[in-house]
């Protein structure tokens, strides 16, 4: 049986892009707030922006060429085996046991896993005795990329260039259909290990989130990513379409002053309860 896992071979990776660097002092408000104690180096990916927290290492990837690009390149900057990837919109809300991650890295090394999907729950594929975990088989489309844990030399085989995030899951599911091993996700009766608010959804607040940060006391910065009118009728596809094209021309002054070395420190969160 493997030893228990070495905190100095596991990483916690934010993936994510200057775009998204608004997001960042309220994700770590919540990260921090629920798993002060983590003994893993903590990875924000961005393209030229750094995150100003001791805590948090930015690994700066140049241009946001697409979702794989960046993490491909941030990857040859991280020298740990076991990687938790999280996104940036993914709003802690619990407190967060290390025992309880170290367990889960653990648990994989015992079955010689490669991928653990955190945050999904079923009772399909053949079960791990004595633990925590299943087996992600054929047609079971548990495998994702939201809240995961890698074998670094797996995830780099998933990635592509000029690939979104769903057309790097696209890859990862089209692996499970055709019987990869080493695939896991959680048993029903595992514990929820990690439990989140999706804050953001399409480059707007979801109305969770914005509530969860009200609940919190914490405030949205709505003029940066709005929280547009609802559901598909005209007038809020109206108002999403304008707020998209000001987003976009919001983004592109952003990219022109962090290249001219302008508004390159995004700082943490002030004055949350």
């Amino acid at each position: 049986m493997p030893s228990k896992p070495n905190t100095q071979n596991v990483a916690t990776v934010i993936s994510s892009c200057d775009a998204y660097s608004d997001l960042w002092p309220v994700f770590f408000h919540f990260f921090f707030k629920h798993w002060p104690e983590s003994p893993f180096p903590i990875y924000l990916i961005s393209n030229r922006r750094h995150y100003k927290d001791p805590r948090v290492i930015t690994v700066t990837v140049g241009e946001d060429k697409s979702w794989s690009d960046n993490l491909i390149t941030a990857l040859q900057s991280i020298k740990e085996e076991n990687l938790f990837v999280w996104l940036d919109d993914f709003l802690v809300d619990r407190k967060i046991d290390t025992a309880e991650m170290l367990s889960c890295v653990e648990q994989l090394d015992q079955v010689g896993g490669k991928y653990l999907a955190l945050d999904q729950f079923g009772d399909l594929g053949a079960p791990v005795e004595d633990g925590w975990l299943r087996q992600i088989e054929g047609g079971n489309l548990r495998a994702g990329l939201n809240l995961s844990l890698w074998k670094k030399a797996f995830l780099s085989q998933i990635l592509a260039p000029n690939c979104s995030i769903w057309a790097a899951e696209s890859r990862l599911r089209k692996l499970n259909r055709e019987g990869e091993q080493g695939l896991y996700y959680m048993k029903n009766e595992a514990p929820e290990v990690v439990s989140y608010v999706e804050a953001v959804k399409g480059q707007f607040w979801k109305p969770q989130g914005v509530a969860y940060l009200r609940e919190q006391g914490v405030k949205a910065n709505l003029k940066r990513r709005p929280f547009p009118p609802q559901g598909n009728n005209f007038v809020a596809k109206f108002f999403r379409s304008c707020y998209k094209r000001r987003m976009k021309a919001q983004s592109a002054k952003e990219v022109r002053a962090a290249l001219d070395g302008k508004g390159l420190e995004v700082l943490p969160l002030q004055g949350a309860s």
